[in-house]
């Protein structure tokens, strides 16, 4: 089986440039989904979640992946998403008793506690791998499906060696972690039977979580020092002493915010831009500013509406980002389908969900 798709290619190099070049075609993923028809989707699943005491969140998951797979239009198609409620209804029951084993575990006999970490930490490489194997082969493009393609030794290397070298780092070695983090996730996906590239610099991944603690230094400090003056003075009548405190906190918080966006539209971007293969390529030009103005708009609406507008706030988040993504074709090299993917349990993508476990890009 094959498609116009390009199949992605080993590549070196700089970052692509967001203009076309020469003899390129230029595409641009739409998403044609609206905030009326996800709150819809949104309420339905919550309702029938809570009712349900749980057991349909696997039907709601597998609801809302199809909403936003069936609504990502890429060159005049959109992409399938193939998992089975029940597969995942069963992954959720296993991830559910192991955490509760955990619980109580924990809760009788402390001490237990740093064993279960320990082995949490051995099994974290196999719940990555199942985990992103068993979206990818149930996400599809054009008949195709997508594939998750690693070594249990690279599993390691990054989900227990590099968090190890942080560790022992205190945390100065975490952007050389997150590039490396990314671009192996990105760069282990394939479509079909090919996988894509993903050439990250960590230099500019250092660069940016730098500037961001330092933007993040710039803004809290005036705050958190307007907070100190409020509690030492009596300025304000003891009715109103809140605001005092309030105020700062809401500005710390936008800071954080801020900084956030700014990580994020620069590491996206990074990342993005760094992805090829065969006659392909990718440009992000996501802006710190605009992200910021979304996060900060989308937790003032939410919390002003008590949360029924998170579908709104996941809906126009979702179309900035791809409506700053470009793909460049030079030439549709047939793309083959993978005849050897076999099925993949949802144990792990579970496991990874309940210990809030964030493994994609």
């Amino acid at each position: 089986m094959s498609s116009g798709v390009a199949a992605p290619a080993t590549r070196s190099g700089p970052a692509p440039s967001a203009a076309a070049a020469s003899g390129e075609r230029v595409i641009r993923p739409e998403f044609t989904g609206s905030a009326g028809e996800y709150f819809r989707i949104w309420i339905v699943n919550l309702f029938f979640t809570l009712i349900t005491l749980g057991i349909y969140s696997a039907w709601a998951k597998v609801r809302k992946k199809r909403y936003f797979y069936g609504s990502t239009r890429l060159d005049g198609d959109t992409f399938d998403y193939f998992a089975s409620p029940k597969t995942i209804l069963k992954g959720r029951i296993v991830a559910f008793v192991a955490f509760v084993i955990y619980a109580f575990a924990a809760e009788l006999y402390p001490v237990s506690g740093y064993a279960l970490w320990a082995v949490f930490l051995l099994v974290l490489p196999w719940l990555v791998m199942r985990s992103l194997t068993f979206n990818a082969r149930n996400s599809a493009y054009r008949g195709l499906r997508f594939d998750f393609a690693a070594t249990p030794r690279e599993a390691v290397r990054i989900y227990v060696g590099m968090p190890l070298v942080v560790g022992l780092t205190l945390g100065l070695a975490y952007p050389w972690f997150m590039a490396r983090q990314k671009a192996f996730v990105l760069s282990h996906h394939a479509l079909g039977t090919t996988r894509f590239g993903c050439d990250v610099s960590v230099r500019e991944f250092f660069g940016i979580y730098i500037l961001g603690a330092i933007i993040l230094l710039a803004l809290t400090v005036p705050a958190m020092g307007l907070m100190g003056l409020a509690v030492g003075s009596q300025a304000l009548p003891a009715d109103y002493s809140w605001i005092g405190i309030m105020a700062p906190a809401v500005l710390i918080y936008a800071a954080y915010a801020i900084v956030y966006a700014f990580i994020q539209a620069r590491t996206t971007n990074q990342l993005w831009n760094g992805a090829h293969g065969p006659s392909i390529r990718f440009a992000s030009t996501l802006r710190a500013a605009k992200l910021a103005r979304l996060y900060i708009g989308n937790v003032v609406a939410i919390a002003a509406t008590a949360g029924l507008l998170i579908p709104w706030a996941v809906i126009r988040t979702l179309r900035y980002r791809l409506e700053n993504l470009t793909m460049f074709v030079a030439d549709d090299v047939p793309h083959e389908a993978n005849p050897s993917l076999e099925r993949v349990g949802a144990t792990g993508q579970e496991l990874g969900d309940i210990f809030n476990l964030d493994l994609g890009i």
